[in-house]
């Protein structure tokens, strides 16, 4: 090897920039400038930074090791070892990465002496670079008491966005384990107006990425979009000329993605501090997901799927109180399945549990997304239909009837045929309280039971 020495890290530095070395030693106790210096430096250059730097500790102390890492440092080495692995560690080096042939050292010498590197100027852009970052870490880190209100967050986050980055127009997708709608939050900058059909139209591209990519057919027929910001029919539609969308995964799910969207063409991998603000939002996006796990583990029976009874009372509640207010209409329905306790006594229990399985993948394939489907208890499930009058319901009903007819389960070789019977109710006048409601449905669905199943009994309001 051909070797250059420099007596401090200012001279050393220096040297790197004239003569372009495929490898750098530094000390970790340098002169003026230490190691660590040195490393940000040479690093935070884009192309210096591919020439491989071996940092040489005097103490083996942990943190050594752990701020070379970070200040940026490709390989770390104790005093003591140098003599038993220098020669081993600059081989390994050089063979991993891709050193400058003799063109392209020859430009960036001449490029170098066009354009004298100035130390203090680059500390100062570090420095300056290294408050940002750590400022937008606070800002971003704050909003992780917020991963519990999704039109909060998406709020302040949007908010913050604005104020760190330019764009037309942005998004943020959460896949959230419970069930509802697909929801893509849009944010429009402050006199950004766009007209409502480009809003339609990013909304459905956004989705059509993600076919056969983590999103299923059926979730991505169900869209909702929040868009904060000014919409106007007025303003002429113009097309985004750059669409930057990251997808976040957490152990190969898709569980989120965030997108900048700008009618110029912006290369945002470029753009400081993207690099950060995808970081953040990832975390922040870790911490949704597992926010909405454990949420929708309190709230989901795990036999079914379906919501469990204690959920679905609150939102009876919630729904019996507003259709009262607003004078709107609400339908219950109790659902039973036929001859269940035989079939439990001629498969065994493990085929009745399948049995409540296979039927709430029919109910949740047969309502609406806005229904609100669970298991009341046992082997009984319910559906709330929200502003639905009886005689729609019957209608919902008799076609999830149907299809539970002719969709026999597959048990081990076997086909077995199912059916169901139905108890339904709608909101009126003798509906004086949640308590009465139910036990109008319940009794419509012993009549159901009674009259050998495989019907809807309807209660009178």
């Amino acid at each position: 090897f051909e070797i250059e020495f420099a007596s401090d890290g200012t001279e050393g530095v220096q040297r790197v920039y004239q003569a372009i070395p495929d490898v750098i030693l530094a000390g970790s106790s340098a002169p003026e400038l230490n190691g660590y210096q040195i490393c940000r430096l040479i690093k935070n250059d884009p192309v210096m930074r591919k020439i491989p730097l071996l940092l040489i500790a005097d103490l083996g102390l942990k943190m050594d090791r752990f701020w070379a890492m970070k200040a940026g440092a490709d390989d770390f080495l104790e005093k003591d070892e140098l003599e038993a692995k220098l020669l081993k560690k600059i081989t390994m080096v050089l063979d991993i990465y891709d050193r400058m042939d003799i063109e392209e050292k020859r430009l960036l010498k001449a490029n170098n002496e066009k354009n004298p590197f100035n130390i203090r100027t680059r500390l100062n852009q570090i420095l300056d670079t290294s408050l940002v970052e750590s400022m937008l870490m606070v800002e971003f880190r704050s909003l992780a008491d917020l991963v519990h209100d999704s039109a909060l967050l998406n709020y302040m986050l949007f908010s913050l966005l604005e104020s760190i980055l330019e764009y037309d127009a942005a998004a943020i997708f959460y896949n959230d384990e419970n069930r509802g709608p697909r929801q893509l939050a849009v944010h429009l900058p402050d006199n950004g107006k766009q007209p409502p059909a480009q809003i339609e139209k990013m909304m459905g591209e956004f989705f059509a990425r993600f076919q056969d990519r983590g999103l299923t057919a059926a979730q991505l027929e169900l869209q909702e979009s929040e868009v904060i910001g000014a919409l106007d029919d007025a303003v002429p539609p113009t097309e985004y000329a750059t669409a930057y969308v990251k997808e976040v995964r957490l152990d190969a799910r898709l569980i989120g993605a965030v997108a900048f969207y700008s009618k110029q063409k912006v290369d945002y991998t470029r753009v400081f501090p993207v690099h950060l603000i995808e970081d953040e939002i990832r975390l922040l996006m870790k911490l949704r997901h597992l926010y909405s796990q454990a949420e929708t583990l309190a709230i989901t029976d795990s036999l079914t799927g379906l919501f469990n009874h204690r959920h679905f009372m609150a939102v009876l509640q919630r729904e019996f109180k507003a259709s009262k207010r607003y004078e709107q209409d609400l339908s219950l329905a109790f659902i039973g399945i036929d001859h269940f306790r035989q079939l439990n006594d001629d498969w065994g229990h493990a085929c009745g549990d399948e049995v409540l399985r296979h039927i709430a993948k029919l109910m949740d394939a047969s309502f609406r997304s806005v229904d609100i489907l669970a298991r009341f208890g046992g082997k009984n499930l319910a559906v709330l239909l929200p502003q639905t009058p009886g005689d729609q319901a019957l209608i919902a009903l008799e076609r999830f009837r149907n299809k539970v007819a002719q969709t026999p389960l597959q048990w081990r070789d076997e086909q077995i045929s199912l059916g169901v019977y139905c108890g339904l109710v709608s909101i009126g006048e003798q509906s004086a309280s949640v308590s009465v409601l139910i036990k109008q449905a319940e009794d419509a669905l012993t009549a159901a039971r009674n009259q050998e199943g495989d019907r809807i009994e309807i209660s009178p309001a």
